[in-house]
């Protein structure tokens, strides 16, 4: 293993590999760094030729021992050149289908890891807040290990995210707010019961080394090229800020000489990050409330605003955009992706294609530009608001 120690994303206190959830010298969140001139660049170059599971990046990977993972085959989705919408945006489109993996969503990358660690350091019980794939996915993982899996979800979380989970064996704490709320009484119960916090904020500085390796996949993909843009869905934002990670990291071993823009994006109806952007802000401000059909990422921020302004961070580092788009514009965009695509997606992870439109039409992306669109979630997830949007 190469990872060396955990580091402040602000002030720059280290401090060793354990399970710690922010910095004790300034509260901010944390990450993991590694000693890149002993990684096995060779090792990495086949890892990028031949493709494979998560856990084939394991020398980017902050694992001490590999028969440690607890793993279901997840990452190495399709990255699937768009046969339509691409052209009618007239851009050279790929989507990302993340609804490949296990318990179809993103959110099997951030598990294995943030769980392989928390078992290797002897973590029996782990805990995350959600807003619903998160759960549906940790309780999947927990099962696969054999670890006790406890759940915060708002109650209006999609019923079939938590049948995947009550399945799986989790006990499902539900709370009557937004995802907030749920992420607050986490970090309590997980204090209070020596629980390892899995929550794929940034709460858990581990999780996120998972999302990265989206940046190691895509770059293969692409023959070794770069997209001019990957479009990210936003809730707090560690899927974005993992992927420009590991990007960087692929520079810095040689791999290549340029870097993406990173896009954000939001729904109208909860978009505290970008928000933040359109002002010209440096900090991020939580929102009161959030109403969206974009549920997956309908995140206010409300006490952990940093979360957002490491991704704004992240976003401005990488010459990157934010935008919104409106409730209309992301169903519509779900229908198109499954008549035009053969894509089935959740409201959430359309959103990163009505992106493109709206981002084309206001002269950001340019003709003909290289852009990778994330599709996070199955639209099995979340079929109450589909079936609604159907019968109006």
């Amino acid at each position: 293993m190469h990872a060396t120690a955990l580091k402040c994303n602000r002030c720059g206190w280290t401090g060793g590999l354990d399970i710690t959830y922010t910095c004790p010298r300034c509260g901010y969140s944390l990450e993991v760094t590694y000693s890149y001139d002993s990684v096995d660049r060779r090792r990495v170059s086949k890892a990028l030729e031949n493709g494979g599971s998560v856990w084939a990046y394991s020398e980017l990977l902050p694992l001490k021992d590999t028969d440690n993972a607890i793993s279901m085959e997840e990452g190495n989705t399709p990255l699937i050149k768009s046969r339509t919408i691409g052209v009618k945006a007239g851009v050279r489109l790929y989507l990302k289908d993340e609804t490949r993996n296990p318990t179809l969503s993103f959110k099997d990358r951030p598990n294995t890891v943030g769980i392989s660690v928390a078992g290797e350091m002897g973590y029996r019980d782990v805990a995350i807040a959600s807003t619903g794939n998160g759960a549906a996915s940790l309780s999947a993982y927990s099962a696969r290990g054999v670890l006790s899996c406890h759940v915060f979800v708002p109650r209006s979380t999609p019923v079939g995210k938590v049948a995947q989970a009550l399945y799986h064996g989790s006990e499902i704490i539900y709370s009557d707010g937004d995802y907030s709320e749920s992420f607050h009484y986490a970090l309590k119960k997980c204090m209070e019961n020596n629980w390892a916090n899995i929550t794929s904020t940034y709460i858990n500085p581990y999780t996120m080394e998972g999302d990265k390796t989206l940046a190691y996949e895509i770059f293969s993909q692409l023959n070794f090229n770069v997209p001019d843009w990957i479009v990210v869905p936003l809730g707090a934002g560690p899927m974005l800020s993992g992927i420009w990670k590991g990007f960087n990291e692929l520079r810095l071993l040689g791999f290549c000489d340029r870097l993406p823009r990173m896009i954000g994006v939001q729904a109208e109806g909860c978009a505290p990050i970008i928000d933040a952007f359109e002002k010209g802000s440096n900090r991020v401000s939580a929102w009161e409330k959030c109403d969206t059909v974009a549920g997956a990422i309908a995140d206010p921020l409300k006490g952990y605003e940093d979360d957002g302004t490491r991704t704004l961070n992240s976003i401005r580092a990488s010459g990157g955009y934010g935008v919104k788009v409106s409730d209309d514009l992301i169903m519509d965009t779900v229908k198109e992706l499954a008549v035009k695509e053969a894509i089935f997606a959740e409201p959430a992870s359309a959103s990163s294609v009505s992106a493109v439109y709206k981002l084309k039409d206001k002269g950001v992306i340019k003709n003909n530009e290289c852009v990778v669109s994330i599709i996070t979630a199955h639209g099995l997830k979340d079929t109450d608001e589909l079936i609604n949007h159907l019968k109006k």
